[in-house]
C-alpha cells in the first residue's frame, strides 16, 4: 500500500468530461501526444494545494469546452498510514473552495497540511532569468515545504500590509497604525528566519546526498535579511517598524510598501565559478530546478508537512538519457510518489518495474 494518491476523479475540467483514474505505484507515467491531455491530468492534482495551479490559468478556463461555467469538479483519494482521505475542489461561485472528507474547509492551504505538491514544468525553464516574483513565489513554495506556516505567514503579511495603506490613506487611527507595523515586522523577522533555516537545511542535504545535477548556491538578500542578521529578533522588529514609521506617506503614494520580504532577493549562482544563475546556460538552469526540487522533498520528508508529491510535465523531453536514468534513480532514492508525461514511452525506460503507465489519447486514459 502506498502513501500518496490512489484515485483522481472529476468531471467537466479542461479536456475531460469525465475523468476516472486509480493509482497504487509510486511512479505513474503519462504518454502520448502534444495536445492529447496529459499535462491537464498534471493541473488537476496541482489544484489540491492552495497555489493557483501549475499553469496558473483564471478559474473559468478550467471547465471543458461544453461544460457550464465553473462547473469542474475534481477530487482525490489519497491515503497515509492505512488511512484514507477524501479531497475535493471546485469554483461553483468563481472561487475555489476546498472540502475534505465532504467537510468544508476554512481555506485552501488546509489541502497542504495533508498533501505538499512541487511541479516542475516547461514554463518554469526560464524562472532565474525571468521576473524576481516569479523566483521569489518558487522558492516560497519550497520553504512552504519546510515549514508548513510560511504561506500562511506570507498570506497574513500581505494583508497586514493591504490594511496599512488603507489606514494610512484614509489619515485613521495613530495608535492602530503602530499597532499595525508592529505586527507587520514581526511578520517579516518571522518570514526571513523560516527562508534562512530553509536555506541552511538545504545545504546541509545537497552535502548529504550525492548527486548528478549540477546544484546552485542558493542564497537571499534584502533590507529585511541585512537587519535580521545583524540584530535580536526583538530588535530587528523595532527597527523595521520605525522604517515603515518614516514611510507613510511615500508608501500610500505609490500603494506599496517600501520595507518587506516582499522585496527580497533570491540569488542562485553556480559553484565554484560563482556566475548568476540566469548567465548560466539553459542546460544547467534545468539542472538547478531538478536540484532544489529534489532536495527539498527530501527535507519535506522530515517536517510535519503534507505527504509530498512530485508533478514533472515533459521534463525527460529536455534530458539525455544518462541524465533521465539519472533522475528516476534520485526518485526511487527518495521514495517520493512521482507523476510524469512525456510523448513518447520510450523516454521512461529505465523507470521501475512497478511504474503504471498511462497512454492519453484525445483525452482518454488506457493503462
Amino acid at each position: 500500500m502506498i502513501s500518496g494518491i490512489t484515485k483522481l476523479s472529476g468531471k467537466n475540467f479542461r479536456s475531460y468530461r469525465v475523468l476516472a483514474l486509480n493509482f497504487s505505484s509510486k511512479f505513474v507515467i503519462f504518454h502520448g501526444q502534444n495536445g492529447a491531455g496529459k499535462t491537464n491530468l498534471l493541473e488537476a492534482i496541482s489544484l489540491f494545494s492552495s497555489a493557483r495551479g501549475l499553469r496558473k490559468a483564471p478559474l473559468n478556463n478550467l471547465n471543458s469546452i461544453d461544460g457550464p461555467a465553473f462547473s469542474w469538479h475534481l477530487e482525490l483519494f489519497f491515503e497515509k498510514n492505512g488511512y484514507g482521505t477524501k479531497l475535493s475542489t471546485c469554483a461553483p461561485s468563481g472561487r475555489r473552495i476546498a472540502r475534505i472528507d465532504g467537510a468544508g474547509a476554512p481555506s485552501l492551504s488546509r489541502f497542504e497540511e495533508l498533501l505538499w505538491i512541487v511541479w516542475c514544468v516547461p514554463g518554469m525553464n526560464s524562472l532565474f532569468a525571468g521576473p524576481m516574483s516569479d523566483r521569489r513565489g518558487f522558492f516560497d513554495h519550497l520553504v512552504s515545504g519546510y515549514d508548513r506556516m510560511h504561506r500562511r505567514n506570507m498570506r497574513q503579511l500581505a494583508e497586514l500590509q493591504k490594511e496599512r495603506l488603507h489606514v494610512i490613506f484614509h489619515r485613521r487611527d495613530e495608535s492602530w497604525l503602530k499597532i499595525l507595523e508592529q505586527k507587520i515586522s514581526l511578520e517579516n523577522v518571522k518570514i526571513s528566519k523560516s527562508r534562512r533555516e530553509f536555506i541552511e537545511l538545504l545545504n546541509r542535504t545537497f552535502d548529504a546526498y550525492p548527486s548528478n545535477f549540477l546544484r546552485p548556491i542558493v542564497d537571499i538578500s534584502g533590507d529585511v535579511e541585512r537587519i535580521c542578521e545583524t540584530q535580536s529578533e526583538e530588535d530587528a522588529v523595532l527597527e523595521i517598524a520605525g522604517i515603515l514609521a518614516k514611510n507613510r506617506y511615500p508608501d500610500v503614494e505609490k500603494q506599496s510598501t517600501f520595507i518587506g520580504v516582499h522585496r527580497s532577493i533570491w540569488e542562485a549562482r553556480r559553484p565554484k565559478i560563482l556566475v548568476e544563475a540566469e548567465n548560466c546556460s539553459s542546460g544547467e538552469q534545468k539542472a538547478f530546478l531538478i536540484s532544489l526540487v529534489l532536495a527539498s522533498i527530501r527535507i519535506s520528508r522530515g517536517t510535519n508537512s503534507g505527504v509530498p508529491i512530485l508533478l514533472l510535465d515533459d521534463v525527460m523531453t529536455h534530458l539525455d538519457e544518462a541524465s533521465r536514468k539519472n533522475l528516476l534513480d534520485e526518485l526511487q532514492d527518495i521514495d517520493v510518489q512521482t507523476f510524469m508525461t512525456g510523448t513518447d514511452q520510450a523516454l521512461f525506460r529505465h523507470a521501475p518495474i512497478e511504474a503504471e503507465v498511462y497512454r492519453v489519447h484525445q483525452s482518454l486514459c488506457f493503462s
